[in-house]
């Protein structure tokens, strides 16, 4: 008797084992498409008798099986690969797109750009150089001039709209991280009361893996778990998860551009922790990539500004050297004189621009001399020499156009190797000074600076000062040559910044090409482990059926032993 309840139990143990089994293959199968679902198992063990000499001698007889656990397939360490990589494939694929929009702006392929609107203006000079008393050739090199301005103050202005629109998105991500931290706390607090009492919290431990790993999109993390089940949390240094606690990310307060040395015309921001009021540098992801293409842009942005400040420097320093069409002088006589006084041609009136150098954080200014201004406002970085790139204004009186200086005021004398003033009436052709602007596009100050190069006069006023404007000396004591764009033409300038901007972007692209190829392993090596796989799951659900079946019917056979053996035998004085 006491084997037939025991082989009962046996039975009984085998009918809940298969039917938790079958239980837990549908649970896999309904969750095949769940992202982030891991694959769950149950963990089967062997019972055994407690008894010593039973019914069977010394054979002893197991009673059956036990379900231990219902367990996740999970690798920990497809985990941290997946979430040491994917960081720098997010990283890779916002500074990506950031280069899509920036070549969209400097886009020439259709001859709109910049590079086309530099090539219109360089040819105008060169067309006055043949033909300039000729009014219409005049006017041609005016508006060429502001073509260029335009498509100039335009291309910054949409880098600005750029830079606000990575701010928004910022904002936007960074609430997105504050939620996902508040979610891991309060996943940290149900998965403990959970199985603080034996239990396993499978699938709230796979919501709280997936938000992890969209927490791995936005920045660098690491991860541990206690003894209870929570996880803490540390990117950078910081500590943004422990156990029931958090840090709270916030957006700093707005500050104009300007504070930091140069004026982008945007608001920066910075990401703080609330807590302590610290700014949070994130080291990879998206949220570094957002700042690191704002740099990027901004970089631009002080491209373009260093093309006007040798516009406003050199070019009009060049044009300041010719003759205009009515022989301008200092004192505002005509033809009697071998000094010129003319306009500039971009920038207001006559006013000179001199280009600085703060050596110490490697950044250009243009300092105005304007005796109206306070010394504060006289110093001009970024948009606020794009703003001061404008023709001038005389040029669009009537008759504006004879301002243009195209004769040239000096002649070198090769006997005496020396640069000599040309009196307006003695000039010997009205284009040379056009000639010589011509060339600013595409001969560098190098070259200028040789001897025998007819402008080479233009650069010397052109060394390397201070904020203050000291000149700065090299190391062997002598003055550096130098512009705003070093000691390039226009032209290379752009050219080499356009490059860069090429080269850069193909990097990006390479290795976002290159993470996604990793990205795609270390999911598919986290897939074969934690992933659902249809036919596996359809053979398990037969077997643990056909255990189910055969466990029940062994049941029923033993109930029917029993039965007999009850009510069918024993029965006395019959």
């Amino acid at each position: 008797m006491r084997a037939t309840f025991s082989g009962l139990n046996t039975m009984v143990r085998g009918i809940m084992a298969n039917q938790l089994s079958l239980d837990t293959t549908g649970h896999n199968i309904t969750n095949a498409g769940t992202e982030g679902y891991s694959r769950q198992t149950v963990t089967l063990a062997t019972t055994y008798s407690e008894e010593r000499g039973s019914l069977h001698g010394s054979v002893q007889v197991g009673t059956g099986v036990d379900a231990q656990a219902v367990e996740r397939a999970r690798n920990i360490y497809a985990d941290i690969q997946y979430r040491n990589e994917n960081p720098y494939q997010k990283y890779y694929e916002t500074m990506s797109v950031n280069y899509d929009k920036i070549e969209t702006i400097f886009d020439d392929s259709k001859n709109l750009g910049i590079e086309a609107a530099l090539n219109k203006f360089y040819q105008s000079w060169v067309d006055l150089s043949t033909n300039a008393s000729n009014s219409s050739s005049r006017t041609h090199v005016i508006e060429n001039g502001r073509n260029l301005t335009d498509i100039l103050q335009t291309s910054v202005a949409e880098l600005q709209d750029q830079i606000k629109s990575e701010y928004d998105d910022l904002k936007s991500e960074l609430k997105e991280v504050d939620d996902i931290l508040n979610e891991i706390v309060q996943f940290n607090k149900q998965i403990t009361a959970q199985e603080v009492t034996g239990a396993t919290a499978n699938d709230l431990r796979d919501r709280r893996d997936l938000l992890v790993d969209k927490l791995s999109d936005y920045l660098n993390i690491s991860f541990t778990e206690n003894e209870f089940g929570s996880y803490q949390i540390n990117s950078g240094g910081i500590t943004l998860v422990n156990g029931y606690s958090r840090a709270h990310l916030e957006i700093s307060d707005g500050v104009d551009s300007s504070y930091f040395g140069i004026d982008y015309g945007i608001t920066d921001y910075n990401i703080k922790i609330a807590e302590s009021n610290m700014v949070f540098i994130p080291q990879n992801g998206i949220l570094k990539a957002r700042f690191d293409s704002i740099a990027e842009d901004k970089a631009y942005i002080d491209k373009m500004a260093d093309i006007a400040s040798f516009m406003l420097t050199a070019f009009n320093e060049q044009h300041k050297q010719g003759w205009d069409m009515d022989g301008h002088s200092k004192n505002g006589e005509y033809a009697n004189t071998t000094v010129p006084d003319t306009i500039n041609f971009f920038g207001e009136g006559s006013i000179e621009y001199q280009y600085r150098y703060d050596a110490e954080n490697k950044k250009n200014y243009l300092y105005k001399f304007d005796d109206t201004l306070n010394e504060d406002k006289k110093t001009l970085s970024g948009v606020q020499i794009i703003a001061e790139l404008e023709v001038n204004s005389k040029f669009s009186e009537n008759r504006g156009d004879r301002y243009i200086a195209a004769a040239t005021s000096k002649q070198y004398n090769e006997l005496t190797g020396t640069w000599e003033d040309m009196a307006w009436d003695k000039r010997t052709g009205d284009g040379t000074n056009a000639v010589y602007l011509s060339e600013l596009f595409n001969i560098s100050l190098d070259t200028i600076n040789s001897d025998g190069k007819a402008n080479a006069l233009v650069s010397k006023n052109f060394v390397l000062r201070d904020l203050k404007g000291n000149v700065i000396l090299d190391a062997n004591g002598n003055q550096q040559p130098a512009t705003a764009i070093s000691t390039l033409s226009v032209n290379s300038f752009y050219q080499k910044s356009m490059s860069t901007l090429g080269i850069d972007a193909h990097s990006t692209d390479v290795n976002y090409d290159a993470m996604q190829a990793i990205m795609t392993q270390v999911t598919n090596w986290r897939d074969s482990m934690s992933g659902v796989d249809w036919n596996e799951e359809l053979t398990n659900m037969i077997k643990f059926q056909k255990g189910f079946a055969s466990c029940s019917r062994c049941l029923n056979a033993m109930d029917e032993m029993l039965d007999r053996l009850v009510n069918s035998t024993g029965v006395v004085g019959r």
